[in-house]
């Protein structure tokens, strides 16, 4: 079921029952949010353990890591691909080899 089906149905039933309407979906989300991390840095302080808390500045050092990530992985590859890679032989040469294609037959020129 749909955020906005859930919604047609909690108003159907307050219209039913003359309640109240229910708040539409989206207006109190931010306060949902925060009540929702207060509520587990309560329990996590009632729990003995500490609140799992990732700072004002969470989202930039985690982009922060991902970008330094993305740079190490792009540096191994450039550290790879200086590795000589091994040079094919000239497949017109003239001698009993002249090469193979690409699938490995042998390469028939002139």
């Amino acid at each position: 079921m749909s955020l906005t089906e859930q919604y047609a149905l909690d108003l159907y039933r307050a219209a039913r029952r003359g309640e109240p309407a229910p708040p539409a979906p989206g207006r109190h989300d931010w306060r949902t949010l925060r009540e929702l991390r207060e509520h587990r840095d309560v329990r996590a302080a009632a729990d003995g353990r500490p609140a799992r808390r990732r700072g004002r500045h969470g989202r930039l050092t985690d982009a922060l890591r991902a970008v330094r990530a993305l740079r190490e992985g792009l540096a191994a590859l450039r550290r790879r691909s200086t590795v000589p890679v091994h040079e094919l032989p000239d497949p017109c040469e003239e001698g009993a080899d002249r090469g193979r294609d690409v699938v490995g037959r042998p390469l028939q020129c002139g």
